[in-house]
Parts: C-alpha cells; sequence; structure tokens
C-alpha cells in the first residue's frame, strides 16, 4: 500500500473548499480541418480503450488510529472520471479559461481516485481542450511533466492514443515516498528519524535567523519582511491569464550572464510585478518574497520537493542589479537545500506552509505571509507534440493558490515556447492580464537594459532613466496576441 510523505499529507490537510489542491494541464490541440468533426468523441473513445495505473488509481484512506495513506483501488473505471463539455458557439481562448477556472475551484471526490479529465470542444476554428487535474498530494509538478511525456507524441504522423491516467513513465517510488510516514508512524524505528528532521530542521532555521540578523550570509526568516501587498479577500473564484516568452532568446541571454533561465524568469517577473504594483499604488518598499518548489536531487516522482522562500531584488533597482540579485538568492537556495536531508526539508516545508493555512481557517484577522507569490517551473515538453495527429498548440499549467497566498505563476516549456500560466486570487490581483502583459515587455526591458551597448559607461544613465520610466504608471496597453485571461 502506498504511503504518504510529511508533504504528501500536507496537501490533503491544508485543502478547504477555498483553497483545492487540484492540479494539472490545460492542452489545447489543433486537429487538421479535415479530423476536426467528431474529434473530441473518438479520442475519448480511443483514451478509455486504456487501463487505469499508477498513481491514477490511488484513493485516499483514512483510519481514526492511524496516519492518512492512499490505496490502490484495483478496478477504476476511467469513464467515471472523464466528462466532456461543449461551450456554447465558437469560444475564445478566454471563454475556454473561464470555464477551466470554474472547474478549478471544484474539490475532486476523496472517495474515489483522485483525479478527472474533462474534454472541451466548441471552440473557434476546431480546437479541443483537454483540462486534467489530479490531487497535489499524489503528483507534483515533475510527475505531471512525465505524464505528460508518455501521453502525448512527438510524431505528427502518429495516430495512437495514449491517456493520461496510464500513469508514469517509472514505477511511482511508493518505498521511497513511505519512507517518511512510516518512520512517523513507528515508536522506536521513528523515533531516530523525527529527531534528525527536526533537528535539520531547526539547524536549517537557525541559518536563516543569523542572515536575518545580518550575522552570516543566507536568506532571511520565513514571514519575516514580506510586503504587505498583493492583498484580497479569499473567495472560490479565480483569475487566469497567460503569455509566452521565446526560450531560445531566454537561453542566449542567460548564458551571455551566467544566469540560468530560471533566473531570467525570475527577474523578469520582478520587473513585471514591479511595473504592476506601482501602477496599482501599493509598491512596497522591501522586495517581494517567492514562494518557490525546488526539485530534491534522486527523487523518482511524488511531492519530493522542498518549497522555500527568498527575496527578489529591491524596489527601484535597475534591470541589471534585479537579475544579480536573484542569481545571488537562488544560488543561497540552492547552497541551503543541498546541506539538509530531504526528509528535513519536506518537514519545514510541511509546517512552514500550515500555519498561515491555520491562521486563514480560524479567522485571525490579517493573513499571515509565508510569501507574497509562488514561482515554479517544472519544465516541460522540449520538442513539438501531437495527439492522435492533432497539434498541441498550448500545454498550460492550472496550479494551486497556496494557503496565506493570492498568486500562482507556473512555467511550462513547448518546444521554443516559454508558456507562463498566472493564477490569481480576482479580488488581490484585479486585471491579471495586464501583469501577463507586463511579463512579455519586461523580458524586453531586461535584455535592452543589459545589451553591450547599454552597458557602456557613457549609456548608463540613459539605461537607468529608461528603467525607471518603464516602472512609472502608464496607460494599459493594448493585449499582445499571446496574453490571454479570464475569470470566474
Amino acid at each position: 500500500m502506498p504511503a504518504l510523505t510529511v508533504l504528501d499529507m500536507a496537501m490533503f490537510a491544508l485543502e478547504s473548499r477555498k483553497r483545492p489542491f487540484g492540479v494539472g494541464p490545460l492542452i489545447v490541440l489543433k486537429p487538421k480541418p479535415a479530423e476536426r468533426r467528431g474529434f473530441a468523441d473518438r479520442l475519448v473513445k480511443r483514451m478509455l480503450e486504456h487501463p487505469v495505473r499508477s498513481p491514477f488509481d490511488y484513493r485516499l484512506k483514512l483510519k481514526p488510529t492511524a496516519l492518512p495513506t492512499v490505496e490502490s483501488v484495483a478496478e477504476v473505471d476511467p469513464s467515471a472520471h472523464v466528462q466532456r463539455i461543449t461551450l456554447p458557439g465558437k469560444a475564445t481562448m478566454e471563454q475556454l479559461f473561464d470555464k477551466v477556472s470554474e472547474l478549478q475551484a471544484e474539490l475532486l471526490d476523496r472517495s474515489r481516485p483522485l483525479w478527472a479529465l474533462y474534454v472541451i470542444d466548441g471552440l473557434e476554428d476546431g480546437r479541443v481542450a483537454l483540462y486534467g487535474k489530479v490531487h497535489h498530494g499524489i503528483i507534483d509538478g515533475r510527475g505531471l511533466i512525465h505524464v505528460l511525456t508518455r501521453w502525448l507524441s512527438v510524431d505528427p504522423a502518429d495516430r495512437s492514443v495514449r491517456a493520461m491516467w496510464e500513469g508514469l513513465s517509472r514505477p511511482s517510488a511508493s518505498i521511497v515516498r513511505g519512507s517518511v510516514a512510516k518512520r512517523l508512524a513507528g515508536v522506536w524505528k521513528g523515533a531516530g528519524s523525527l529527531v534528525a528532521n527536526t533537528t535539520g530542521m531547526a539547524r536549517l532555521l537557525a541559518e536563516r535567523g543569523a542572515a536575518t540578523l545580518g550575522l552570516a550570509d543566507g536568506l532571511p526568516l520565513p514571514f519575516v519582511r514580506v510586503p504587505n501587498v498583493l492583498e484580497g479577500a479569499l473567495g472560490e473564484r479565480r483569475s487566469f491569464a497567460c503569455c509566452v516568452l521565446p526560450l531560445a532568446e531566454m537561453k542566449a541571454f542567460g548564458k551571455a550572464h551566467q544566469a540560468t533561465v530560471n533566473d531570467v524568469f525570475l527577474a523578469t517577473l520582478d520587473l513585471a510585478l514591479e511595473r504592476y504594483l506601482r501602477e496599482q499604488g501599493t509598491l512596497p518598499k522591501h522586495p517581494l518574497v517567492v514562494d518557490m518548489p525546488v526539485a530534491l536531487p534522486g527523487a523518482a516522482s511524488g511531492n519530493q520537493i522542498a518549497v522555500m522562500q527568498f527575496p527578489l531584488g529591491r524596489p527601484g533597482a535597475a534591470p541589471p542589479q534585479r537579475l544579480q540579485a536573484v542569481r545571488e538568492n537562488t544560488a543561497k537556495l540552492k547552497h541551503e537545500t543541498s546541506r539538509q536531508s530531504q526528509d528535513a526539508v519536506m518537514l519545514y516545508t510541511a509546517l512552514a506552509h500550515g500555519f498561515p493555512s491555520l491562521i486563514e481557517r480560524i479567522g485571525l484577522g490579517r493573513r499571515i505571509k509565508l510569501a507574497n507569490l509562488v514561482v515554479s517551473n517544472p519544465f516541460g515538453l522540449s520538442q513539438p507534440s501531437y495527439l492522435m495527429g492533432a497539434e498541441v498548440e498550448w500545454v498550460l499549467p492550472m496550479s494551486l493558490v497556496a494557503p496565506g497566498q493570492t498568486l500562482n505563476i507556473t512555467a511550462v516549456t513547448l518546444a521554443d515556447r516559454f508558456q507562463i500560466g498566472f493564477l490569481a486570487l480576482p479580488d488581490a490581483v484585479p486585471d491579471v492580464h495586464k501583469l501577463a502583459d507586463y511579463t512579455v515587455q519586461a523580458f524586453a526591458q531586461l535584455r535592452q537594459a543589459m545589451a553591450p551597448e547599454a552597458q557602456a559607461p557613457a549609456a548608463r544613465p540613459a539605461a537607468r532613466a529608461a528603467a525607471r520610466k518603464a516602472t512609472k504608471p502608464a496607460k494599459p496597453a493594448k493585449r499582445p496576441t499571446q496574453v490571454m485571461q479570464a475569470t470566474r
């Protein structure tokens, strides 16, 4: 029987009606004109021929005298988890996002295997959308990418069909995933491990405490110096927007400046968020704090991650200084997690995220902030992809808004496209499409500010003036074609 790690259990414990923990891809297919009629129904019929495998056969099991776990259901009927939806008229992408935002807010039935697939047609130009939703307690972003690589084909001539629920490309590593829970459940077997994990977590907090006091070079303590921005009422509604950045240009820019693609992504978001907050009249005095999942080395699948916090650039800083701040802080984060055991950082992750959830549930005044937003980048698909011969136009991440937070930004690559999804509480992040717009423009601003001619001594004052001008309030720009949004 597969067991749950501490972090897996936290995913179930922190879930509420206003904080659903369903995650998964939104795939938009473009069938060939001659194949559009009836494409969605043919696809469903052929997918239903495939069996359900781990972790899509997992159902939550609760016992009064034991820790929660999951059990494998022997026979799962996939048709009970697949819904067909036809949108009225020739629906736009914005209308699709509107419907998917509504579906994302629904809780998965814990009495059944923890997933659903929605097959949606009625879209303009004969497009068909697939929205897969899986409980985050049984899979993480990296696991979903493995699912995608099995589900989709890289051959446009491949007419074979696979299904999302066929599972991961390798076994679900239940032995690895179960180790923490088993140690916690055992009295004498678990005592030494629990002490070691608690000691490791305390050491991590002590190091962060020293850095907060200026006594060491490191990252600050959680909940400290988190600006009170992106505030709004918690509700069941969500808003979603997306944009695309050119992956090849991000890689080339990063290589030229000794930065990873993730560093470039974070610096770009930092610039976009500053412009957005300045326009909203809520620009903070301190750097925004990001909550970012970090894959743990050697983990096979499941929630083998740490979700750690670090600050972005100083408000008002020029683009080069922002990228430098991101590079330094992500390097500190990697060093910090490499020095702790996997179980210790997962325990830290579960407890740090549990505190805002507890405060939120009992309604003790202002929301306690662990971070201002979640930023995730689980990579994605390196080649153009297809399903039953239809081109995959989009693979967009539909993630979750974590307790105590109001904004999740997740990127997934598709060939040469760096696709970014923005999921928000609409009361806290109004007009989320503007943030997507500004992200596209911020990457251009970052590249321009760090071009060789901009870094020449004579050009530096002009570059700083351009950076200041770019962060001033501006009239809303017309949305680029690659930016789309919806609110429910």
